[in-house]
């Protein structure tokens, strides 16, 4: 006959079996692919840094520089910037200053190229200082590029003091410096005067028309750099 349980009585079950947890093999299959993984974002982030480490230290025009002058410590600054073509024709920061003569413009914040300084005896061009009305001189900077206009000077019917139509004598005219009157107890000029670099070609006619008392206005050309523009 079939035993009765009695209410309340336990029946004791077997205890199920732990499953013992192995050590990962080489053999498997995910830790290989998570290595792979590791090993992957490890030179991709060693790639990146050694494409930004790959920068160089150059120098850059602190102002513009013009034909004739001599580059100093103040004419230029270091900056690290990164170059995806050759930069050996740039100068280099860390290095000795190159002797020699600024033989081509190089604006300001530009690279300085190996080839803007070289040999003066290259150039053909002189440094001529022209009176400049006030407005003028406040609007150009050194690197300004002009076009250089001469108003003869004539006597009128009247006797008054008269100039003629201005005509373009030179274009293209390389401002060099910018001179303001002085202030101040011991003020040596009173007038405004532009520098510019003049070739040696048009040299004299450009004395010739100053020295007969001719009106110069110097008008900025399209794109040249003026004080105030971007």
């Amino acid at each position: 006959m079939p035993q009765l349980r009695r209410r309340g009585s336990h029946v004791s079950l077997p205890a199920p079996a732990a499953a013992r947890l192995q050590r990962p093999s080489w053999r498997d299959g995910r830790l290989i692919a998570g290595v792979l993984l590791v090993l992957v974002a490890m030179l991709t982030g060693a790639a990146a840094l050694s494409h930004f480490d790959s920068s160089v230290e150059m120098l850059q025009a602190s102002h513009t520089l013009v034909p004739g002058q001599t580059i100093g410590k103040g004419d230029v600054r270091s900056v690290k910037v990164r170059m995806d073509g050759p930069h050996a024709g740039y100068l280099k920061a860390g290095r000795r200053l190159p002797h020699g003569q600024v033989v081509r413009t190089v604006q300001s914040g530009e690279l300085v190229p190996v080839s803007a300084v070289g040999d003066g005896s290259s150039l053909h061009e002189k440094t001529i200082a022209l009176p400049a009305t006030t407005g003028q001189s406040a609007i150009l900077v050194a690197g300004s590029i002009v076009d250089l206009y001469v108003s003869a000077k004539q006597t009128a019917a009247t006797g008054d003091t008269d100039y003629q139509e201005p005509k373009l004598l030179i274009s293209g005219v390389l401002v060099a410096r910018i001179s303001t009157p002085a202030s101040g107890l011991g003020a040596g000029t009173t007038d405004d005067s532009v520098q510019v670099q003049v070739p040696d070609a048009q040299v004299s006619a450009v004395l010739a028309a100053v020295n007969k008392g001719a009106k110069v206005d110097l008008v900025p050309a399209a794109g040249s750099p003026v004080r105030g523009g971007s």
